[in-house]
C-alpha cells in the first residue's frame, strides 16, 4: 500500500495512497488528525479498514478486518457486509446488517492507530451521535408487534447512560436536533446537475471551485462508458485537473469532497489523493 508525499502543505500540494490491486474505497471519515475508511474487494467480498494521517498521507493502520472477538474469531459481517455510523474521541464506529435486511445491527467502536476494537454492542443499533452520548436502541417484539427500546450509552465505553425505555417521544427530539455527519465533521460534499451532455458535480468554497464532469465515451468494442474528470481552479486560474475514472458503465459519483482546505478525491476506484486548495 504506497503512499507518496510531496513538499510542505501548502496550496498544490498532494499525497496520495493505494488500496491495493483490485480495492474499491468505499467510504471516508475524519478524526482529528486522520482520515479513515473502509476499502472493499468486490470479487473476494472482503472489506478491510484503513487509516492515514491526514496532512501527510502516512499509514498509521490498514487491512485491518473487525471480528467478533473471543474464540470466535469469524468476520463481522461474513467480513463484507459493514458500515461506517460516525466519529468520535478518534474512535471509528462501524456496524453490520440485520440478517436480511438493509436495517444496521451492531455498534463497534475501533481505535484503528492501535490496530484494536476499544468496544462492541452487537445487541444495539446506532440512531444519533450526539456529542456526548450516543442514541441507540435494541430492538423487541411485544405482542407479535416489533419495538424499539431506546438508551444513551457513552462513547468512549459503550456503557448506558441513560434508558427511555420504548417511547419515542424524546428519542424523536434528540435524533431531530442531532447534527448530521456532514456538519458534525466539517466537510463539503458536491452538488449534481444535469447539463446534457451528462452529469456535473461542484463544490464552491471561497474562491475555490472544484468541479467533475461524468461523460458518456465510446469505449472498448464501442459499447458506451463513462468518464469522470475532475478539475480545480481558483477564481480564473486552472489550479489541478485529473481524470478520476474511465471505461465505468455507470456515472462515478459522490468520488470526492473537501475538509479542512483539502480536497480528498478517489481515483479509479482504489488510490486516495489528498490536494491542499487553500
Amino acid at each position: 500500500m504506497n503512499t507518496e508525499v510531496s513538499g510542505q502543505p501548502e496550496a498544490g500540494t498532494q499525497w496520495s495512497w493505494s488500496g491495493g490491486n483490485g480495492a474499491l474505497i468505499w467510504q471516508l471519515m475524519f478524526g482529528d488528525e486522520t482520515v479513515m475508511g473502509i476499502k472493499r474487494f468486490p470479487r473476494e467480498r472482503k472489506a478491510a479498514f484503513f487509516c492515514l494521517e491526514s496532512s501527510t498521507g502516512r499509514v498509521l493502520c490498514d487491512d485491518f478486518v473487525l471480528t467478533a472477538g473471543g474464540e470466535n474469531a469469524a468476520p463481522v459481517g461474513d467480513g463484507w457486509m459493514i458500515g461506517l455510523e460516525t466519529v468520535h474521541g478518534g474512535l471509528l464506529f462501524c456496524h453490520t446488517y440485520q440478517q436480511g435486511s438493509p436495517e444496521h445491527q451492531g455498534i463497534w467502536a475501533l481505535d484503528l492507530p492501535a490496530g484494536r476494537v476499544a468496544w462492541s454492542r452487537p445487541d444495539l443499533v446506532f440512531t444519533a451521535n450526539l456529542g456526548d452520548a450516543f442514541l441507540a436502541y435494541r430492538s423487541l417484539v411485544f405482542a407479535g408487534f416489533p419495538e424499539r427500546d431506546y438508551f444513551l450509552i457513552d462513547p468512549l465505553t459503550g456503557r448506558e447512560l441513560e434508558h427511555f425505555g420504548t417511547a419515542h417521544e424524546r428519542p424523536n427530539r434528540l435524533r431531530d436536533a442531532a447534527q448530521s455527519e456532514e456538519e458534525r465533521q466539517g466537510i463539503l460534499l458536491p452538488d449534481v446537475v444535469f447539463d446534457g451532455p451528462g452529469h456535473v458535480e461542484r463544490i464552491e468554497s471561497g474562491a475555490t471551485s472544484v468541479t467533475v464532469r461524468h461523460r458518456m465515451e465510446s469505449g472498448a468494442e464501442g459499447l458506451p462508458s463513462w468518464v469522470s474528470a475532475l478539475s480545480v481552479t481558483g477564481g480564473d486560474r486552472l489550479v489541478h485537473e485529473e481524470v478520476m475514472a474511465s471505461g465505468e458503465p455507470m456515472p462515478v459519483f459522490n468520488s470526492f469532497l473537501i475538509k479542512d482546505h483539502r480536497l480528498y478525491y478517489i481515483k479509479e476506484r482504489e488510490r486516495l489523493v489528498s490536494l491542499v486548495i487553500s
